[in-house]
């Protein structure tokens, strides 16, 4: 399945020059002849560095590494077009959507992110009209320059497909729909389901494929405002801060993993008064009631977290 930034065709024309139109001029005998034509103009636009701060879209998995769009797959999208990806459509200008290419590490039943290989993205832009209103390009990995020839026939031919969603593959995954008066409360010395979830920074996903390890799924991790910079940092956690992991159904298909309905939720907030669990307060929340499902945080949670005391008793780092 190919989604979002089809670069399928991008990365084998890399290095090309565009162009080939014919164009004519006029010489003094009124003759007509052939000129070598000029390469089409590009429209180009800077790589955002700052994307990792945007929202989250989805994730996906291809581990045939012949394929060109091999990779963990993280879609980030600007804060612009954020409105129009959850509905699937109608972009206003200045809307950026962005897919990082990871290496994917596979380790028996465990996918892991890796390092960055390159970047899609594509820009909301009217002056593309050859492109339906859209730039496409692709970055490099470490230098953020453009990589793409000819982003026309490398990326825009491919998107075509998608039309009807407004060129684009993906779509958002993992929203929260709270029905009024759902009261997500928290007992005393527990923490509410944070029903804000999908608007926090992403930190890092895994896949677990063993269906009989408790942590089965396709995690993908997420840090509020007030945690983020320690999680990024690796440095001491501030009061509030709060580290939510939504474990989601792997689909599989062939060499392709993506993320599939909500399974379950795990949470962590730190609170300085919790003084039996290390300053932590750990829960879980049914998939569809969001209410606790966690009998006793102590031996259910904090008990396993022990382990990575040197990591502020969190298991995942950020994956810039």
């Amino acid at each position: 399945m190919r989604k979002f930034i089809c670069l399928c065709s991008c990365v084998a024309i890399i290095g090309l020059m565009a162009g080939c139109a014919q164009k004519t001029r006029v010489v003094e005998s009124h003759k007509t002849i052939q000129e070598e034509p000029k390469a089409t103009e590009q429209i180009r636009f800077d790589f955002p560095r700052d994307y990792k701060n945007w929202a989250h879209g989805t994730s996906k998995i291809v581990l045939d590494k012949e394929s060109p769009l091999y990779g963990f797959q993280q879609v980030f999208v600007n804060d612009i077009a954020l409105d129009a990806y959850k509905r699937g459509g109608g972009y206003p200008e200045g809307s950026v959507l962005v897919i990082g290419f990871y290496e994917a590490i596979k380790e028996g039943d465990e996918i892991i992110q890796g390092n960055i290989l390159w970047y899609a993205a594509m820009k909301r832009d009217s002056r593309a009209v050859k492109t339906s209103g859209w730039i496409f390009d692709g970055f490099d990995g470490k230098t953020y320059r453009p990589i793409v020839g000819d982003p026309v026939t490398g990326c825009y031919n491919c998107h075509i497909a998608k039309k009807d969603r407004d060129y684009v593959f993906t779509s958002f995954a993992g929203d929260i729909s709270v029905a009024e008066g759902a009261g997500l409360t928290a007992k005393p010395g527990s923490i509410a389901f944070p029903a804000d979830l999908r608007s926090w920074r992403h930190s890092n996903s895994k896949v677990i494929l063993d269906k009989k390890s408790p942590l089965y799924g396709f995690q993908q991790i997420y840090v509020n405002e007030t945690g983020f910079q320690a999680n990024k940092s690796g440095e001491s956690y501030p009061d509030g801060s709060q580290i939510t992991v939504g474990f989601y159904e792997p689909v599989i298909n062939g060499k392709i993993v993506s993320q599939g309905e909500i399974i379950w939720y795990a949470s962590m907030k730190k609170d300085s008064t919790a003084t039996e669990t290390s300053g932590w307060i750990f829960d879980g929340f049914d998939s569809k009631s969001l209410k606790s499902k966690i009998g006793d945080p102590v031996t259910g949670c904090y008990t396993c977290h022990v382990s990575r005391k040197d990591n502020y008793y969190i298991f995942s780092k950020y994956v810039p």
